[in-house]
């Protein structure tokens, strides 16, 4: 959307320096006039500049034809509205009044979209060429034609629909239309909220509506900022309400109750990567016809850009993921469970593998903030601060390591086997915990080949056995306290006393959370400590051939804690997960 906005100012540019662009015979005019081909001219520019930014098809509400392209500016040539501002604008001073014509032609193409649920039998962009909603008499017709007397009763002329205003079979018109979807339900004078299964207006019967189980209608509840709803029969929902819905607050009350998502993005939503992992779980529990419109139905609410490309199943949704982890650095993004992506074992196959909140770390953050994610780029600023503090305390005195007598092995000692380079060069005077205070690494790194490197604290598996009892696997690593493990998948057994390695480790990502509010060294370094013996969230991965790892599908959470206190050795390796 703000390309669109970036591209119609450029063009308002264009428009400005339009009338000193061109010569004309003035001998022939009385000083100050224009002559109607200069009119006609302005006002042809600024109907192709606002036709750029609308639906490139729109239904005509009073014949019931499809229009576009210069259809559609021949139409408003036609129209009252423009021999109006022809006959209006005489003179270079109410010529240059460009923002009324903008005004007067904006009203004219001003649409109203439709938000439906695809049923069996929908109307398509082949059945209405050249051929209008009102002449075809099958019931098939009936959304579409109920849609557009709705739209003409408020006054508008043209409408748009999903089903028929996009020519499927055109690979360009499909990803032009996904792309710009969210931004042409933003700029519709009007969205109508067709719920075809609810007969009553009551509340009860709105939150049993399926509209809400499907994946598209959740980017044009948050895209429509003037929304009405109406029933299965074409009555408005609420008949004396005002003409937005979203300004009734019974009516905001249920959208929230149903969909889960708080008044203020239902009231006025802007496309971010912000707070990612809870947009995700706005989709959790939506459905789609194909299984690639459960990333394309999402990307406008993100406001990223991405190709288009039918037939390419879980895939897309993993192109969708790694878009948005390029632009946030949210360590949720790796708490999932449920079945993996076929391009990265790091990364989920659907949203609805996101559970409801990510994993709350006990004392890591204060009681406002268990909820969202802290990114990355907010967490250095906080640690920032600590740079001096540390350094002060390098000079002042020599950071000793711990020696407890419960004090874990040293990393390099737990993880022998792991062929994996450390995060930062040692010093001799600073731990691996302290670095981790001066220097937080990102939660994860992406590479070209969508290889992803996520930061771990790292434990050998050192025995895993099934537990018949339980249907689970019973798992034991090195500092970790035993714990269970569901998973469909056939692991291998091992137990303790082997000298070779298992071949599985269990992984702590490292979260920019836990550096949160740490405001000293020495006291920060102690609470970090105190937040890493809470449990956490873990992942269970399988080393592979070439140095790399895979993740381990899991049917549940994997929640685990230390034995005992970290050590200062405790530290992060990072991990190339496949």
């Amino acid at each position: 959307m703000a390309h669109d906005l970036t591209k119609e100012r450029g063009s308002q540019t264009e428009l400005d320096s339009f009338h000193t662009g061109q010569s004309y015979i003035v001998d022939e005019l009385p000083p100050g006039r224009v002559d109607e081909e200069q009119v006609k001219q302005v006002i042809r520019t600024i109907a192709e500049l606002i036709l750029r930014i609308i639906p490139v098809r729109l239904l005509n509400t009073r014949d019931g034809k499809i229009y576009t392209g210069a259809a559609l500016k021949k139409k408003f040539e036609e129209s009252d509205k423009f021999r109006s501002l022809l006959v209006l604008i005489t003179t270079e001073s109410t010529l240059e009044q460009k923002l009324f014509i903008r005004e007067v032609v904006r009203n004219f193409f001003a649409y109203v979209m439709l938000s439906h649920r695809w049923e069996d039998d929908e109307l398509a962009f082949e059945n209405l060429k050249g051929a209008s909603v009102y002449d075809l008499p099958t019931s098939r017709f009936h959304k579409v034609r109920g849609f557009c007397r709705q739209a003409a009763r408020w006054g508008f002329d043209w409408a748009w629909v999903d089903t028929c205003c996009i020519d499927q079979k055109s690979s360009s018109d499909v990803q032009e239309s996904i792309s710009t979807m969210f931004s042409w339900y933003r700029k519709s004078a009007l969205t109508i909220i067709y719920l075809s299964d609810v007969t009553t207006s009551s509340i009860q019967a709105l939150l049993r509506s399926q509209w809400f189980r499907r994946g598209w209608t959740l980017q044009e509840l948050l895209a429509a900022k003037v929304i009405q709803l109406y029933k299965k029969d074409w009555s408005p929902f609420y008949p004396h309400a005002p003409f937005n819905h979203k300004d009734v607050p019974e009516i905001l009350d249920a959208l929230q109750s149903a969909t889960g998502i708080e008044k203020k993005y239902l009231k006025d939503y802007l496309p971010s990567v912000e707070c990612p992992r809870m947009k995700l779980t706005w989709a959790r529990h939506r459905a789609t016809k194909k299984k690639e419109d459960e990333a394309y139905c999402l990307i406008g609410i993100f406001g990223l850009t991405m190709s288009v490309r039918y037939g390419e199943g879980d895939k897309a949704f993993s192109r969708l993921l790694v878009q948005i982890m390029r632009h946030a650095d949210d360590a949720t993004l790796l708490d999932w469970v449920g079945q993996p992506s076929s391009m990265n074992s790091c990364l989920p196959s659907s949203p609805r593998y996101f559970m409801d909140v990510p994993f709350k770390m006990l004392h890591a953050v204060p009681e406002a903030h268990h909820h969202s994610a802290m990114s990355f780029p907010f967490a250095a600023k906080l640690v920032y601060v600590l740079k001096g503090a540390t350094r002060r305390a390098r000079n002042s005195s020599h950071v000793h390591r711990d020696n407890n007598a419960n004090q874990e092995p040293r990393g390099d000692e737990t993880s022998a086997a792991i062929q994996a380079p450390q995060i930062m060069r040692r010093r001799s005077s600073q731990s691996p915990l302290a670095q981790l205070l001066e220097n937080p690494p990102r939660p994860y790194i992406l590479t070209a080949e969508i290889h992803i490197t996520v930061p771990c604290f790292v434990h050998e598996v050192q025995s895993l056995f099934f537990e018949r009892g339980t249907n689970s696997y019973v798992c034991h690593a090195n500092g970790i306290q035993q714990f269970s493990l569901f998973t469909s998948e056939d692991l291998r057994i091992c137990v303790i006393g082997h000298h070779s390695p298992s071949g599985y480790l269990l992984v702590r990502p490292w979260d920019p959370r836990l550096c949160h509010a740490l405001n000293t060294y020495h006291s920060g370094l102690s609470l970090l400590r105190q937040r890493l013996a809470t449990p956490f969230f873990a992942m269970l991965l399988e080393r592979s051939n070439r140095g790399r790892f895979r993740r381990i599908p899991t049917d549940r959470r994997i929640v685990a804690r230390l034995e005992s206190l970290p050590s200062l050795t405790y530290e992060v390796r990072l991990l190339d997960l496949q």
